[in-house]
């Protein structure tokens, strides 16, 4: 795997890259994770051509500069970005998991040129709001703002990766997302994320404005509902589905984080469609 940078908005985005001859495919990862989530994953995708991000306050890759929020809507910006560079020559492979699922889902609706076909992990869209929740969430999001960070510092590498595995992934989960997010300085071990990523938002969008949107997904797409995730009790995902003109719904028994602790189930599925759609 090599390291790459690029820059979107002044903003300095990282991750890795795996060379292949094989399906270009770009890789966005869940909220507060990073690109290590898809280490594993790889390992199955031979001659696959892979890139893996960053996103913005996560792993490797800069922080908004203060004062600035992480809006889920510009996000979908920064995928849509790197869909013109990476896939200006060709149409790749999106893939997204969680938070990195709700960003590629949209921004393969931005962007279809560009992607062959679109590969969501325990996500479809992004989390929304109804329309009278708009000042309660305002609210919330003010308050949430107002709270001092504190941040946690673990005294040695092992206890910090204990505190992941608490919290439900296995070792080697752990030990993949650590690699690119915890931090040493003399007060000890931390993890690096931009502690702004836990603010409330300020404004999400509405169930019908993400429906607009999934109407325009040209390609095909697989949705992976892991039994132990977010899929399986997500109420909007049958109307969401049914917003997809090439949709096909994958059910796998695992945890949220089933391609980074079972890689090989998912790529059983996941290769053969990348395959067949990216020629």
């Amino acid at each position: 795997m090599h390291p790459f940078e690029v820059e979107i908005d002044q903003l300095k985005l990282r991750g890795w890259r795996r060379p292949g001859s094989g399906p270009r495919c770009l890789a966005i990862h869940g909220w507060l994770d990073n690109a290590g989530t898809f280490s594993r994953l790889v390992e199955h995708l031979p001659d696959w051509d892979f890139l893996a991000l960053d996103l913005p306050g996560h792993g490797r890759s800069q922080s908004l500069p203060t004062p600035g929020f992480y809006h889920f809507i510009d996000g979908v910006h920064w995928v849509s970005q790197l869909l013109l560079h990476w896939g200006a020559d060709r149409p790749l492979v999106l893939l997204g998991h969680s938070l990195g699922g709700g960003l590629a889902s949209m921004a393969a609706a931005v962007c279809p040129a560009q992607v062959a076909c679109l590969v969501v992990l325990d996500a479809l869209g992004p989390l929304t709001s109804p329309v009278d929740a708009a000042h309660s969430l305002f609210l919330r999001s003010q308050a949430s703002q107002a709270k001092p960070f504190h941040r946690r510092y673990y005294d040695s590498y092992d206890k910090a990766l204990e505190r992941l595995i608490q919290e439900g992934r296995s070792p080697l989960a752990a030990q993949a997302l650590a690699e690119r997010s915890l931090q040493c300085d003399s007060n000890g071990y931390y993890f690096g994320y931009d502690p702004r990523l836990k603010n409330v938002s300020r404004a999400r969008l509405t169930e019908e404005q993400v429906q607009v949107f999934l109407r325009q997904i040209a390609c095909p797409t697989q949705v992976y509902s892991f039994s132990g995730g977010l899929m399986p009790t997500f109420a909007p995902l049958a109307a969401r589905l049914d917003c997809l003109r090439q949709g096909e719904l994958v059910e796998i028994e695992g945890g949220p984080h089933h391609h980074l602790e079972h890689p090989e189930a998912v790529a059983a599925r996941m290769r053969p469609f990348g395959e067949a759609h990216y020629g």
